[in-house]
């Protein structure tokens, strides 16, 4: 039995496990592990120490689980058989991935199953090269990229097939292209969880793509062009509306009254229509307030229009309590006080205002006031 003194694998990138050769070493034999790399002793089946980048000298306090299965026989030397794997730790990039067959997708907005297929990218790291001989070990004694690749894509593009109509599921279909972040988030999420037990770590994961079958993006199609339809007609009503409502609004205001005033206007037009309500004693009693109401209403419509009109022409004061009054008004409205515009420079008739030496109104031809 030949005793391994020196341990170690400097095999190509390609290579992500390698089973050393020998099987035979002791407690003084040098174990080298270079970056990226790490070892793992095994026995029985079962896996014992592992090493990361470094020169170890295989002394029992290095290796404490394999010296409690191997008794010291003398000098401390314990010579002992067991099986050593060489991990590449190195990080595989842009693997390609799809689904072979569709799968079904239900519409949230439309109720619309489709059948859908996907594709994209991602990447494999080693993390724990431990938990992926422990699933692996005995299929191979050197795995290649090639290898690894196949294994984790086979198995990733199965749990992301399964997740995918779950996803898709959330967005109606005019919405996936601008979600494809969110979705590739969320299944990296899914798988890498999945994918813990092997040591793997899934990185970078992408869908680039979701393909619709041409047969169910076109009924697609044509229920969210009926859907904007119905809210084009829709608006259209809508803004027919709020045209006339701004149109009415508009009338109120420039003949001096509001939305509120003319619904009293027209319960008063109703009462005063009804000869069976107003014959009635108490009714009539009943629509004493509303009087009041209606002349309060019509007053202040009066005045409100009275204000606009001197708002367009120009105002003056009352002599005889200051009210603002419209140029051509000859008597104020609040005191009854006659307006004397000969005095203030203006037409009786149409309010222009008049130089001091003038006779006449150069407007209207009104002779002027005494």
């Amino acid at each position: 039995m030949k005793i391994q003194e020196i341990i170690k694998y400097e095999g190509d990138n390609d290579t992500l496990i390698y089973k050393h050769p020998a099987e035979d070493f002791n407690t003084l034999s040098q174990l080298i592990v270079h970056e990226s790399q790490e070892a793992v002793f095994f026995s029985d089946g079962q896996a014992l120490d592992s090493f990361k980048a470094g020169r170890y000298t295989l002394e029992t306090k290095n290796i404490p689980i394999l010296s409690k299965l191997r008794n010291i026989i003398s000098d401390g030397v314990s010579p002992f058989h067991t099986e050593v794997y060489f991990i590449n730790l190195a990080t595989l990039m842009d693997i390609q991935w799809g689904t072979a067959n569709k799968f079904t997708v239900k519409d949230p907005q439309y109720g619309y199953s489709y059948e859908a297929g996907a594709n994209g990218s991602f990447g494999l790291k080693i993390v724990d090269g431990r938990k992926l001989l422990i699933a692996l070990l005995g299929t191979e004694e050197i795995m290649t990229k090639a290898v690894i690749q196949k294994y984790f894509k086979d198995l990733i593009v199965s749990k992301a097939k399964s997740s995918l109509a779950a996803e898709l599921g959330k967005y109606s279909f005019n919405e996936i292209n601008q979600r494809l972040d969110e979705i590739s988030g969320e299944l990296g999420i899914r798988i890498n969880s999945g994918l813990m037990e092997y040591g793997i770590q899934v990185i970078n994961f992408y869908v680039s793509n979701i393909s619709i079958a041409e047969d169910d993006l076109e009924g697609l199609k044509n229920l969210d062009n009926e859907m904007a339809q119905k809210r084009f007609s829709a608006m259209g009503d809508r803004d027919a509306t709020l045209i006339e409502a701004q149109a009415a609004a508009k009338a109120r205001e420039i003949q001096g009254y509001t939305w509120q005033q003319e619904q009293q206007f027209e319960v008063g037009k109703t009462f005063a229509a009804n000869e069976g309500f107003a014959g009635n004693p108490a009714n009539m009693i009943a629509q004493v307030p509303l009087a009041f109401s209606m002349g309060n209403v019509m007053r202040e419509s009066v005045e409100q229009g009275m204000r606009v009109k001197a708002d367009m022409q120009g105002t003056m004061q009352c002599s005889g309590c200051g009210q603002v009054l419209p140029l051509q008004a000859k008597f104020c409205y609040a005191c009854g006080t006659k307006v004397e515009h000969q005095k203030s420079g203006y037409c009786i008739e149409c309010g222009e205002m008049l130089p001091e030496n003038a006779r006449f109104c150069a407007n209207c031809g009104t002779r002027r006031g005494e």
